[in-house]
């Protein structure tokens, strides 16, 4: 296959496996057989809506409902510009509300008797704890899970460089990585860093600094994971990234364990050496904002004419989603796969 060949996309991933546009027909129930008393489904006899049919209808009511964050999930609005403190904060705020929004549209046009939580909710119930930390002169939370294992991964938010470290973050990305810590076992110390494209530092002093927390977290790993623990040392440290998370792990995530790369963002010329480094990468199969899933899988498979990962050893999968806005139990779904690659590390 020669370097500009594209790589074969697999089919998107659902909460059941089934097709996305795989339509299940209810059977009708003589009401003559059911139990006395029982009721009859209204349902009965009709269509089941497929997968894709129950994103299209999540996405056009959380559009209709929340145009101005709908409009903020699909469109990268700090792309090129300077970006102001009032479209942070905004953006900050919006992105906040978006796991409960999600939730409450699914109930609304899905069904209020089926199991809408979202991974940060529906996995958290029996830990992890959490504690502030400072690493290396960076904020940070360690999340430590009910059932460790003795790895540790370090994580990143996205938010493309410019938000994500205030209302967002609390709200969606470290309940994200908490899911992923409690259903795999792996300690997490989640960062806040340097935002390169919102005068809190240069991409080169984002990158540094957050090289010497990896670095710290290294020699503190019995620390972070905690007395008692098996299996802790330093070479079982890897990284989890969302979006552009990534690209800020760049001057380290060739010398990681591990690398579960979640919606990566690719620009133009990144190249990494990822040989050595087993990696999983989970993506929106119908991300419109990020990094298109197809750029994502042809870099990682070095199908990009000259840039791209080196010698990657990676599990891919795509999940019937828009960038942040899925089906809770696709969501679910996509969590507990990242999760069960995490605790085999």
């Amino acid at each position: 296959m020669d370097a500009m060949t594209h790589a074969q996309r697999p089919t998107p991933l659902t909460a059941t496996g089934v097709d996305p546009d795989f339509v299940e027909h209810l059977e009708a129930v003589d009401p003559a057989d059911l139990p006395k008393g029982h009721p009859v489904d209204a349902r009965a006899g009709a269509d089941k809506l497929s997968p894709r049919a129950q994103l299209d209808l999540l996405l056009a009511e959380f559009s209709d409902s929340y145009p101005e964050i709908f409009t903020s999930l699909t469109t990268d609005e700090g792309a090129g510009v300077v970006v102001s403190a009032e479209l942070k904060d905004a953006t900050e705020r919006m992105w906040a509300r978006v796991p409960d929004l999600i939730t409450h549209s699914s109930l609304l046009v899905l069904g209020a008797g089926l199991d809408h939580a979202m991974p940060g909710v529906a996995f958290l119930r029996s830990g992890p704890s959490a504690s502030d930390v400072t690493v290396a002169g960076l904020r940070g939370t360690v999340l430590r899970p009910s059932e460790p294992t003795g790895a540790v991964a370090v994580s990143l938010h996205g938010g493309p460089g410019w938000f994500g470290d205030a209302e967002s973050h609390d709200q969606l990305w470290l309940p994200l990585f908490a899911a992923l810590a409690e259903k795999s076992g792996v300690t997490v110390v989640d960062l806040l860093y340097p935002l390169p494209g919102y005068g809190d530092g240069s991409p080169a002093a984002t990158a540094e600094a957050v090289s010497a927390a990896v670095a710290e977290v290294r020699e503190r790993v019995g620390e972070f994971v905690g007395a008692g623990v098996s299996g802790a040392s330093a070479d079982r440290v890897g990284l989890i990234t969302f979006g552009s998370g990534l690209t800020v792990a760049g001057d380290v995530v060739e010398d990681a364990a591990f690398l579960l790369a979640m919606t990566p963002r690719i620009p133009d010329g990144l190249s990494l050496d990822l040989s050595g480094v087993p990696t999983r990468v989970s993506v929106a199969s119908e991300d419109s904002r990020g990094t298109a899933p197809q750029v994502v899988l042809d870099w990682f498979t070095g199908h990009t004419g000259g840039a791209g990962s080196t010698g990657a050893d990676f599990d891919y999968a795509e999940y019937l989603s828009e960038h942040i806005i899925g089906v809770p139990d696709v969501w679910r779904r996509r969590v507990s796969d990242d999760a069960a690659w995490l605790a085999g590390r």
